[in-house]
């Protein structure tokens, strides 16, 4: 997704975490850096008790906006259609929320904020789940940025 929006002041965390080496073994697997993605995927859903599936497809519908938006949360669109529509790279459940993950190589350079937090609300609103369940953090071999999107987009 593309789709820019501002969002409310949050904390995001850099850290390491175990899907730095887990990339990093996947990256070998990868031929070609059109490989990549696929390569870490693989090796991730394979290797990675916590993974529960890849690429997985997801949207969200005006209907969906229109609802979140009424129950309080703040984001504001500007000259979007829906469906807006994306997939999700690395899902995962691990310490009771669902983790939403995006393989960026060169993650540092990359601000991935907007993206998985659209993310987090078509997939709350599909499973209908609390957001306030969900994770999401973008990566590569090197670095780990989480946040929680209900920070986001969300007034405490």
């Amino acid at each position: 997704s593309q789709l820019k929006f501002d969002t409310l002041s949050f904390v995001r965390l850099e850290k390491e975490n175990l899907a730095n080496t887990l990339a990093s073994l996947g990256l070998h697997l990868a031929k070609t850096n059109y490989e990549r993605h696929e390569s870490v995927q693989n090796f991730m859903i394979t290797n990675d008790s916590v993974t529960v599936a890849c690429e997985v497809p997801l949207y969200l519908t005006g209907d969906d906006i229109k609802y979140f938006q009424n129950k309080g949360f703040r984001f504001n669109f500007q000259d979007y259609q829906t469906p807006i529509t994306g997939h999700i790279d690395v899902l995962q459940v691990r310490n009771g929320l669902i983790h939403i993950l995006d393989y960026k190589p060169d993650a540092h350079k990359v601000n991935a904020v907007n993206q998985l937090t659209l993310y987090a609300l078509a997939l709350a609103s599909r499973t209908k789940l609390a957001v306030k369940d969900f994770k999401c953090a973008w990566f590569d071999d090197r670095h780990y940025y989480e946040f929680f999107p209900l920070h986001a987009v969300y007034p405490k």
